[in-house]
């Protein structure tokens, strides 16, 4: 064989190489590819699926004439069925008005509804505040005015509160005694899984540090603080293991009957600079307290798709952290004010004027809100099924200044810090948790 057949011949088979080497990469290449292929028609199919599961008719906080109508339709409904004589003339015309409103497109709950939202349903009734506080109140004095002719059985209950008034157990924290049991009961996750909550860790904390948490925003009534920090029914002893949370609320919440007993038992505590100190004392690490930061005055600015957070003139949290050598922590939770509608009270209009001279002398904050009912979702006092995302930013390590007062430049230096992070949070983590809300906007 010729010199020139034999290159031609291991040209050849170097060609031949070549192909099979670019056969068996092609081969790989395209395994890879439908691979990924399949991982993303198995995440489509996945996502459907919760779609589908979590789609209802509750399209949240109904607007303008819908809402008119709806709160016509019940006066209406109200009192027409207690002018009709007889339990069976009232339940056909209770039937024909609800068929009636039917008809005109108000939103009423499907029939069909999975088990798991029913019992989700039935344990956010059971567990509201706003309605807990009422019922329990109207309880006190029903009871009060039953037993009035009987010392022996009015005595304890007039000893109960004074009792109430004389407490010191709000500013230790509540009963610690059997605060983790609370914590972790099964109903908390039903609760949570209603809207559903979700809490979400940026960076580890320290067991041997103290922390304050900075949440953000009110809302209504700070739903995301209570199911995501005020119980572990999202995972919050997992994903911060060492650290016993306390959540702070209003000094009223603990002049409740009966309802301040259940606040207590899941370790809440009263919201003032004494108790503050107390929890973070040195003695205590691995403590963190949770402060509503923008508190009453916030409320009033909770409607759906708006971040409007008071907080450029609230500077005590960051005094107590100063002075208890504890690390900021800015929390802010996406979804909290989606949760409820409100009535149209921007910054200087007439209402807003109303609002804030009636909370300068209630010291509670007059918030008109409007929710939806068990079987309908136009208006009513219940929360919407909307998603909570609480994000919790990293630590702002701050100093230990025992002797800060308020005034000092140094509260000035770390309350911007502060301020900061929480912009900083809120802008890389708005997109993925709220891409259609608008803009932060402090006050």
């Amino acid at each position: 064989m010729g010199p020139e057949a034999s290159v031609a011949t291991q040209a050849a088979a170097r060609g031949e190489a070549v192909r099979v080497e670019g056969m068996a990469d092609g081969k790989i290449k395209c395994s890879e590819t439908s691979q990924t292929l399949r991982e993303l028609r198995d995440e489509n199919a996945r996502l459907r699926k919760e779609l589908k599961v979590m789609k209802s008719k509750d399209i949240g906080p109904q607007k303008g004439f819908t809402r008119l109508i709806t709160a016509l339709a019940a006066i209406t409904m109200y009192n027409v069925i207690y002018s009709v004589d007889g339990f069976l003339k009232r339940v056909g015309v209770f039937c024909a008005l609800v068929l009636l409103a039917k008809l005109a497109g108000l939103p009423f709950a499907p029939l069909h509804v999975p088990s798991n939202r029913r019992i989700q349903m039935f344990f956010v009734l059971l567990t509201f505040a706003p309605l807990n506080m009422i019922e329990c109140t109207s309880l006190y004095f029903a009871y009060a005015w039953y037993f009035r002719n009987n010392m022996s059985m009015i005595v304890p209950w007039i000893a109960y509160a004074i009792y109430i008034f004389f407490d010191r157990n709000p500013s230790r924290g509540g009963y610690r005694w059997c605060k983790n049991w609370f914590r972790s009961l099964y109903l908390h996750r039903f609760v949570a899984e209603y809207y559903p909550c979700k809490l979400i860790k940026t960076a580890d904390l320290p067991k041997d540090q103290n922390f304050v948490f900075g949440y953000h925003p009110h809302g209504v009534i700070s739903i995301g603080a209570q199911a995501n920090f005020g119980t572990d029914a999202t995972g919050f002893k997992q994903l911060f293991p060492g650290i016993e949370m306390t959540l702070m609320t209003l000094r009223l919440t603990f002049r409740v009957p009966i309802f301040r007993e259940w606040v207590m038992a899941h370790g809440l505590a009263s919201c003032g600079e004494r108790s503050c100190n107390k929890i973070l004392s040195e003695t205590n690490m691995g403590r963190a307290i949770m402060i509503v930061i923008g508190g009453a005055a916030e409320s009033l600015d909770a409607r759906p798709d708006y971040m409007d957070l008071t907080i450029l003139k609230r500077k005590g949290f960051v005094r107590i952290a100063l002075k208890n050598g504890a690390w900021l922590v800015p929390v802010i939770s996406f979804g909290e004010n989606d949760v409820f509608g409100a009535i149209p009270n921007r910054r200087g209009s007439v209402i807003r004027k109303v609002q804030n001279w009636l909370q300068k002398k209630l010291g509670v904050a007059p918030v008109v809100f409007v929710g939806r009912g068990i079987f309908q979702y136009a208006f009513g006092v219940l929360p919407h099924r909307r998603p909570i995302t609480s994000v919790v930013g990293a630590p702002i390590k701050c100093p230990h200044v025992p002797g800060v007062v308020r005034g000092d430049e140094v509260i000035d230096f770390w309350h911007k810090k502060y301020v900061d992070a929480l912009k900083k949070l809120h802008d890389e983590h708005k997109d993925k948790y709220a891409p259609t809300s608008a803009d932060l906007r402090l006050y």
